[in-house]
Formats: C-alpha cells, sequence, structure tokens
C-alpha cells in the first residue's frame, strides 16, 4: 500500500487519489463564496447591532476588528479540518476496498461483473473486460474505488490552499461593512455607509457566482442581498431593543 510520509496512507500516484486542478479549483470557488458571505453577513449584522444599541464610534471599531479577527482565524481553521477530514475518510475508502481485494478477490471479481454490467457492457464482453480490470491489482483498485465507492482522482483538495483562501475571502467580506467606521464620518453616517456598501457588495458578489457558476445573475445577486440584508435586520433589531432596555 502506497503512503506519504507525515499524511498516512495514499493511493499510488497516478492510479487512485491523483489530485486534479477541477477540484481544487471547485474547492477554492466554494471556500471564497462562504468566506466572503461570512464575513461579510457576520459583520454587518455585528455593527448594526453595536450601533444601535448607542455604543460610542471606538467601541464600533473595536468589536468589528476583533470579530473579523476571530472569524478570519476560525474559519481558517475551519476549512483546513474540513478538509483535512475529507481527504481523510477518501482515504480510509480506499484502504478498506484494497483490503478487499486482498482479503475476498473472488467476491470482488463478482462486483467487477456487476458494476460493468450496470454500466451497459454487453454480455458477450463483460468477462473479457472482467479479466483485463483484474490482472492488474492497482487497475482494478482503481476501478472498484471509481465504480463502486465513487471516489473519483479529483476528489483530492489541498487542506491549506482552501484555509488561506477562506481566510482571505472573510477578510474582503468584512471590508464593506468596517471600513465605514475607520473614516472620519459620524457613527449615524458611517452605518449608512456601511449598510448601503454591505448590500451593494452582496448583490454584487451573488451576480459574481452566477457568472461563475453560469446560473442566473439576478436571482443570485437578489439571494445574497436578501441573506445580508437579513443578518442587517437581525443585528440591528438585537441592537434596538438593547439601546431601548438601556444596556
Amino acid at each position: 500500500m502506497a503512503t506519504t510520509s507525515g499524511s498516512g496512507p495514499r493511493p499510488p500516484k497516478g492510479r487512485v487519489g491523483t489530485r486534479r486542478p477541477s477540484r481544487q479549483r471547485a474547492g477554492i470557488l466554494r471556500e471564497s463564496i462562504f468566506g466572503v458571505n461570512d464575513g461579510l453577513v457576520a459583520t454587518v449584522g455585528l455593527v448594526s447591532g453595536e450601533v444601535l444599541s448607542h455604543q460610542p464610534h471606538g467601541a464600533v471599531i473595536v468589536a468589528a476588528l476583533s470579530a473579523m479577527g476571530a472569524a478570519t482565524v476560525s474559519m481558517g481553521i475551519g476549512s483546513f479540518l474540513a478538509s483535512s477530514t475529507q481527504n481523510a475518510f477518501l482515504q480510509k475508502q480506499i484502504r478498506d476496498q484494497e483490503a478487499k481485494l486482498a482479503r475476498w478477490p473472488t467476491h470482488e471479481r463478482r462486483h467487477v461483473v456487476q458494476l460493468l454490467s450496470a454500466i451497459g457492457l454487453s454480455r458477450r464482453t463483460i468477462p473479457r473486460a472482467a479479466r483485463e480490470i483484474t490482472q492488474s491489482r492497482p487497475r482494478w483498485l482503481r476501478f472498484m474505488v471509481r465504480e463502486r465507492l465513487g471516489v473519483h482522482e479529483n476528489q483530492w483538495e489541498s487542506p491549506v490552499v482552501n484555509a488561506v483562501v477562506m481566510a482571505a475571502a472573510v477578510v474582503v467580506g468584512s471590508i464593506p461593512p468596517v471600513v465605514p467606521f475607520l473614516l472620519p464620518l459620524s457613527v449615524a453616517a458611517a452605518r449608512n455607509v456601511a449598510w448601503g456598501a454591505s448590500l451593494a457588495a452582496a448583490f454584487a458578489i451573488g451576480c459574481g457566482k452566477g457568472v461563475m457558476t453560469d446560473s442566473p445573475r439576478l436571482k443570485s445577486g437578489v439571494q445574497f442581498l436578501l441573506l445580508a440584508g437579513a443578518s442587517a435586520a437581525v443585528g440591528a433589531s438585537i441592537g434596538l431593543l438593547l439601546g431601548q432596555a438601556g444596556a
């Protein structure tokens, strides 16, 4: 069984589990959207609550920057752990399948025949194809992992890349609701600019996602806009209640 130092057993190179750019690009897109959305939505909700609970300008800045820093670290670590766990689970599935080939080869050959039949090969073709597949253990393993487990070679992602992308995306998403409070504006003016910038950014991000995924841009933009607006409304409502209560 092939191994990679420090990361546990890995499939043979060029056989099963070879990392492919297509999946990593998908992972980068997922982490980018997730991170930007989290940074934007969570931060606009926070600053809305802080402002409407009548916190001083400095306190709003401290709370916003602290929340942004904490979210950046926590989301980056969370992305790293999630990607590492996914890779480890895929490795376990491959190890288990490799052990089955060694322990019950006759039984696993029957599975090859069943899988070939499910693919749609003719009865005349299946015996020859099954022999060709099972003559090579790496080829057999790759076939079983792909066709039986549904694990493909482009499902591997880099936890480090995903973590860095996630952390950077959180920072980018936090910029629209935070920067207005760093400008020489009154709290009320900064609040209004933050709300407007955040909603505009949410709509732009949603439209961008629509472009990248070839889905309706307007629908995607409105979806992101509503999420950011809902977060701002929740934060504002809580802040308003606390402010009225004299908290």
